[in-house]
């Protein structure tokens, strides 16, 4: 049960992420060099349909409630299938089989070609999430050099990567230009760092990584790997900060805690999950998340190899076409830092863009670490020092800081990060926060047009340390 609810429950957060945008036709004075811009989205549930449009992932939220509201007249065996029950019909439409195939006649809504050839799609593009950055992009560029790649995340890496190589050729033929200019958010900072694994980076004249999930995310990780921990002081934090500053649910979460009933119910959720892991493994997560290669893909390093023998061990023999597309992953996820490097020597201009500030899943070990609310900054800023939320770094942290690459809130060192000098972080800044017509915005697009490798002291305006009111403004970390 461990992972049924790890995973529910980031998943549920990452799909709260998936927005879409809009787009005019007017082209605006700036430093556009010409190229075709591909934006690359990060993951998506509700794009998953079948053939007549319904959506994949149907949550039935009576459901739910009927099952926590009968909870209290079950026995803990009736309770636990009565979950893994519900997370059957919710999470088996988006399943592999054990070859990692599509079982379900779904696919993801894609846009071939420029956004030229969606009018009707550009004209109700909201302005929030990866769509509001499309949306930017075809005001500023025009629909013809804007494209809006997206994906079945559940694939393996190399066919989505695959699948990007075919829509950066058209639009280099369609535009007549021998490069494109990226901007990849979440996941998508996995695909882009995919398509340069297997198929190099001559293609790419500038890339910007927008809390980029290329090194995976910890939730994924311990997840799989049954490592799940419910703690009170990092529930009630995270309940707190979606209150989103509502007074009478702020008074009440405080009666709540304070009345010990937070306690208990944390102490009753790690009693129900401590042995239920093999039981909730055979029912849901091997064959509903196991199977998935694309969620591989976020699995951090450090959990990969643990991860693949807690989730088939001892039924290796059942997947075997499966775990040879694993192990592919595998290869790829393991070079990562490689792959950015030769990105960069050769000649790619590559920015990367980390928020934090932000609470995450409470529901593991790592729970408390820094993020935008979706992933962790240390995994988005390829491997800064990151304090954990609410707390500074330690001493001996500080000690060990360039003061150059030290945030002025004493939170985040980024000496060690794989390119400090451009890589910027934003305080209190959600998860993938170019927002249509904001200053975040106009800081993304100002890393993709600039035409030298953008650097941390090349922008007075956007020094390396921000934060972000709740308009999207920037201001300087002070």
């Amino acid at each position: 049960m461990k992972k049924v609810i790890s995973v529910i429950l980031a998943f549920t957060l990452l799909l709260a992420m998936s927005v879409p945008a809009f787009a005019v036709d007017n082209k605006s004075e700036n430093n556009y060099n010409g190229l075709p811009v591909i934006i690359v989205r990060g993951i998506d549930f509700a794009g998953l349909t079948y053939p007549d449009g319904t959506k994949a992932l149907q949550v039935d939220a009576g459901k739910i409630i009927s099952t926590l509201m009968t909870s209290m007249f079950m026995t803990k065996g009736q309770l636990m299938n009565s979950i893994f029950d519900v997370a059957n019909e919710i999470l088996s439409p988006l399943a592999c089989d054990k070859s990692g195939n599509t079982i379900e006649n779904i696919s993801m809504v894609q846009y071939h070609g420029s956004m030229a050839n969606h009018p009707d799609f550009v004209a109700n593009l909201p302005d929030g999430g990866e769509e509001g950055i499309v949306k930017t992009a075809v005001e500023k560029y025009g629909a013809e050099n804007t494209y809006y790649f997206t994906y079945d995340w559940r694939k393996q890496p190399k066919d989505i990567a695959t699948e990007l190589n075919s829509f950066v050729e058209d639009a280099k033929r369609t535009t007549g230009k021998n490069k494109v200019n990226i901007i990849c958010a979440s996941m998508g900072g996995m695909v882009t760092t995919a398509y340069m694994y297997y198929f190099g980076t001559e293609n790419i004249n500038s890339e910007v990584y927008l809390s980029g999930a290329q090194n995976g995310t910890y939730v994924c990780g311990e997840a799989l790997n049954g490592r799940i921990v419910f703690d009170k002081n990092v529930l009630v934090d995270f309940l707190d900060r979606t209150t989103n500053g509502n007074f009478f649910l702020k008074l009440l979460l405080g009666v709540l805690d304070y009345a010990g009933v937070l306690k208990k119910i944390v102490n009753f959720a790690n009693d129900l999950v401590a042995d239920s892991f093999d039981d909730a493994n055979d029912r849901v997560l091997r064959d509903c998340f196991g199977t998935l290669c694309g969620f591989w893909a976020l699995c951090p390093d450090a959990d990969f190899e643990s991860g693949v023998e807690t989730i088939f061990g001892g039924h290796e023999s059942e997947y075997p076409v499966l775990l040879e597309k694993i192990e592919e992953t595998k290869k790829f996820v393991f070079s990562t830092e490689e792959t950015l490097k030769n990105a960069k020597n050769s000649g790619v201009k590559i920015s990367f863009v980390s928020n934090y500030n932000g609470t995450l899943v409470p529901v593991h070990p790592k729970a408390n670490s820094n993020g935008d609310g979706v992933l962790e900054a240390e995994l988005t800023s390829n491997f800064a020092v990151v304090a954990p939320l609410n707390k500074t770094l330690s001493g001996e942290q500080m000690s060990a800081a360039n003061p150059k690459y030290l945030s002025p809130d004493e939170v985040i060192d980024a000496t060690p990060a794989l390119f400090p000098d451009n890589t910027w972080f934003v305080k209190n800044a959600p998860h993938v926060a170019a927002d249509y017509n904001t200053e975040f915005s106009a800081f993304t697009f100002t890393l993709l047009e600039s035409d030298v490798q953008p650097h941390i002291d090349m922008f007075s305006e956007y020094p390396q340390f921000m934060s972000a009111n709740s308009n999207l403004d920037l201001s300087p970390l002070g």
